[in-house]
């Protein structure tokens, strides 16, 4: 599409894909998918994922004993922003109308 309009795309615009994380990263944002989330379902509260089985799934995905810290501490930063981001959004949604 820049190329069409004759200019340079800016970097600060260009998404970012799975394959420009570390792949450390990229697996732990895999074990999170899988993850169940947790909601509070009458105020529609996200409480962040359950992480029941997540080391049955870093045997699955042959993750190293001594890496195990750090993945868990990985999927924990990646919770954390999304329960951020719910909250962002909810605090939206429940602001009145002007």
């Amino acid at each position: 599409m820049c190329q069409q309009l004759g200019s340079e795309p800016l970097e600060s615009e260009i998404p970012v894909e799975l394959d420009d994380f570390s792949l450390e990263v990229q697996t732990a944002l895999n074990v999170y998918k899988i993850l169940r989330d947790e909601w509070e379902y009458i105020g529609g509260t996200y409480l962040g994922k359950n992480l029941n089985g997540i080391f049955d799934l870093f045997d699955v995905y042959d993750i190293d004993k001594q890496d195990r810290k750090v993945y868990l501490e990985l999927i924990h930063l990646i919770d954390q922003v999304r329960i951020e981001e719910f909250k962002k959004q909810n605090a939206h949604k429940q602001e009145p109308a002007k």
